[in-house]
């Protein structure tokens, strides 16, 4: 998959094409952002850039990309290219320190064929320690030609050593846009894409695996469970406890999503009145309920604290502790700005 293939992530790429054809490529790279955003098909990418037969090494930046169709790039992309590796989980677990040391023998060799060697390290943030330090001495005396690319949704989880001799490379979540253009080239009807990339939380992976009904009732359990409870403190323990009890981070990353979005529609309406554009269209009659509940302020003061709390757990934060400190603050701010005493009730 060329660089042209991939949607979405216009800055990230313009970054790496300006790279490619000026010839300054960083030989360590640190892929971050958002689970299924595309960062492993844009490292696939550039491995086949830097080794297309049928692209010079410094095309200029609009065609600084791989054909995808010579023998290089068909390689590379179905895992058979001999100067092309993805380091994994041994185990899906952790990636080891024996896997780390076999990279770092390869990397002081010369090219089989190729004419960079590439290593890719997908998720980065699995190293254990002492492979992290097996890795460091490489990156701070790279060889040849040769490109590590680290591939993470938790850049804060990677030692500091590490990140800095990286050059990073921000991947957003998708719009709306890009994941139905994705969805419409996988056969999906216009009105199933409009509705499955409206729950997808900016994910490509979650929005090709998504079941609009299941999508759904989970969003509305999320938001009725927790916009319904602000009203009791205990209510809030017992919401903060469930969306942490199975340490699920993606699960709760997604909860976190849906909240936001909600959130943001309840801003909307409240701006915009009846006919605003939402996110969530088929849950417009509540976002209107809840709207004229609240105050402006309140909502504001409400998405922000979701905002951070996603900010926080970015950082590794406590789960537990993040999430009571976020349903609190929203208890806080529904609290300090209802209108017409609807805003302490549930949004279902």
């Amino acid at each position: 998959m060329p660089f042209a293939d991939i949607l979405g992530q216009d800055r990230a790429l313009s970054h790496l094409r300006l790279a490619l054809s000026e010839g300054r490529l960083s030989q360590a790279y640190c892929f971050f952002g958002p689970p299924g955003v595309g960062k492993r098909a844009t490292a696939l990418a550039l491995a086949q850039a830097v080794n297309c037969l049928a692209t010079p090494a410094r095309a200029p930046a609009p065609a600084a990309d791989a054909c995808g169709t010579c023998a290089a790039c068909r390689k590379v992309a179905a895992g058979l290219h001999p100067d092309v590796t993805e380091v994994r989980p041994a185990g899906k677990t952790v990636i080891g320190i024996d896997q780390v040391r076999e990279v770092t023998g390869r990397a002081a060799l010369c090219a089989y064929e190729g004419r960079t060697k590439v290593f890719i390290l997908d998720p980065a943030e699995l190293m254990q320690e002492p492979a992290a330090n097996a890795l460091l001495k490489t990156l701070e005396e790279p060889t040849g030609a040769t490109l590590f690319i680290l591939v993470t949704a938790a850049p804060n989880a990677l030692l500091p050593t590490i990140l800095s001799r990286c050059q990073g490379v921000r991947f957003d979540p998708l719009g709306e846009g890009p994941l139905r253009d994705l969805l419409l080239r996988r056969g999906r009807t216009p009105e199933a894409a409009a509705a499955i990339a409206a729950l997808a939380g900016g994910s490509a992976e979650r929005a090709l695996t998504l079941d609009v009904g299941e999508a759904r009732a989970a969003r509305d359990r999320i938001v009725r469970e927790v916009w319904g409870g602000l009203g009791s403190l205990v209510a809030i323990l017992d919401r903060a406890e469930e969306l942490t009890r199975e340490r699920d981070r993606t699960k709760l990353d997604e909860a976190l999503e849906i909240l936001v979005g909600f959130t943001r529609d309840v801003a909307v309406a409240k701006v915009g009145g009846p006919m605003a554009a939402l996110v969530h269209t088929d849950r417009r009659a509540e976002v209107a309920r809840l709207a004229a509940g609240c105050s402006v302020g309140a909502i504001l003061a409400t998405y922000e604290a979701q905002m951070e709390a996603r900010r926080a757990l970015a950082k590794n934060a406590n789960p537990r502790f993040t999430m009571e400190r976020l349903l609190l603050r929203m208890r806080q701010a529904m609290g300090e700005g209802q209108e017409g005493g609807h805003a302490a009730r549930g949004a279902c």
